[in-house]
């Protein structure tokens, strides 16, 4: 089966790469975290996210300012999903519900990857580009790793109804962040002055 064949799935999966889900799902999650009694894990997940959102930023302009064609722009939209998805599913492997933990982080972890694909598919990417941002997002993982507990408090079914109140308000409001054109003037403002 041809990747363009499953496009309109993947343009679906996608929409959870955007800073304008990304964004307002790890403030949810990190609240519910910390009202769960899991401040480690909260303060992690949210210092993973940031990492990753000023390593992204930096990366896309210096790469849209001095990079080779081929990485012009690694992805904003992989490396949110990353380092989104990739936390909450070692965060589902920690709860006690096990099973639902197992079947929902191996989810997650799809939706990670899934996210990093459809970029390619839909031609906002190239694979380095893809590969690139996906690295950057799995660099913020492994800040989250560092600083979160073996042990949470947080159930399944909470972190469950969180995701699904998440994705109803973004099918809702279909809020969505670009960052694109703003990161692009700044690269070709910074490859003008350096230039002199």
């Amino acid at each position: 089966m041809q990747l363009q064949s499953i496009e309109p799935i993947l343009r679906a999966i996608v929409v959870f790469g955007d800073a304008g889900f990304v964004l307002p799902a790890s403030g949810g999650l990190a609240a519910a975290l910390w009202a769960a009694g899991d401040r480690r894990a909260a303060v992690a997940f949210l210092a993973g996210v940031a990492v990753c959102g000023v390593a992204a930023t930096l990366a896309k302009i210096f790469s849209m300012a001095f990079g080779p064609p081929p990485l012009h722009s690694p992805s904003g939209h992989a490396a949110l999903a990353a380092a989104f998805f990739l936390p909450l599913s070692a965060i589902f492997m920690r709860v006690r519900e096990k099973w639902i933990g197992i079947v929902a982080a191996a989810l997650c972890a799809a939706a990670a990857v899934l996210v990093a694909i459809g970029r390619v598919v839909q031609g906002a990417h190239t694979e380095a580009e893809a590969f690139a941002g996906f690295f950057i997002g799995l660099a913020a993982f492994g800040v989250f790793l560092c600083g979160a507990p073996a042990r949470l408090s947080i159930s399944a079914p909470a972190l469950v109804i969180l995701f699904a109140a998440a994705v109803a308000l973004q099918a809702y409001t279909g809020l969505s962040i670009e960052v694109e054109g703003p990161l692009e003037r700044i690269a070709t403002r910074l490859a003008q002055m350096l230039s002199l």
